[in-house]
């Protein structure tokens, strides 16, 4: 049997080592030093995001805040509008009131080819919140060049239909609601206010007032029975 003698070099493997691990040492500190690198990087790049998102966020609650001021604005400005467009509404219509108002009290102060005396100028009804009360008013006028204070009394007179009979309720202090006895003492015109109630099974069909003028004879007018 033959054997072969080996030599081996003891220095030439420690320098292999040594370079084996000053390679691995490079290799690490190259790792690390990139590792770190890339960390700050990361950090900066992260930085400058966070930056971004809250310059975003403060220009989104910048943008709400004048969002909600505008809405606000035009809110406010359309209720404006609205009471100004009800209060010209109003005005308007005050002012076509007046103006009939004028008119109407115009011609009972001018005499002009009217009959002298007392006169029935309007008769007006309203219902009330009780069932069969109702609420009327009566505007009896003078006419004349030379008006003095006049003195009278005023008969309310409701015709309708009870239990298919046709009937007529004078009216006065004992059957009426309040406002009688409808006295009058006026130079121009007075308004007679007051109330009456009718019978639940009466149907009314028109309204007569009449006018007694002390020492004089008495004019009266007829009106259908309407609802104001």
């Amino acid at each position: 049997m033959l054997y072969q003698v080996v030599h081996r070099k003891p220095m030439h493997t420690f320098k292999k080592v040594m370079v084996a691990i000053a390679l691995l040492i490079v290799s690490l500190l190259a790792g690390l030093v990139v590792g770190q690198w890339n960390g700050k990087e990361a950090v900066l790049q992260n930085g400058a995001l966070q930056q971004q998102l809250n310059a975003v966020q403060q220009q989104q609650q910048d943008l709400a805040r004048k969002l909600a001021a505008a809405e606000l604005a035009a809110s406010v400005q359309e209720q404006a509008a609205q009471e100004l467009q009800q209060k010209l509404t109003e005005l308007l219509s005050e002012k076509v009131e007046l103006e009939d108002a004028v008119s109407f009290y115009r011609d009972l102060m001018e005499a002009g080819e009217k009959a002298e005396g007392l006169r029935v100028a309007d008769f007006g009804l309203v219902a009330t919140g009780t069932a069969q009360v109702f609420q009327f008013s009566i505007l009896v006028t003078q006419i004349a060049e030379n008006r003095k204070y006049v003195a009278g009394e005023v008969e309310l007179k409701v015709v309708g239909v009870m239990q298919g009979q046709r009937q007529e309720l004078v009216f006065d202090a004992e059957n009426s609601v309040f406002g009688f006895p409808l006295k009058l003492r006026f130079k121009y015109f007075q308004d007679l206010v007051g109330q009456i109630r009718l019978p639940s099974d009466f149907v009314p069909e028109r309204v007569s007032v009449s006018v007694q003028q002390n020492g004089k004879k008495s004019v009266g007018a007829d009106f259908e029975w309407s609802l104001q």
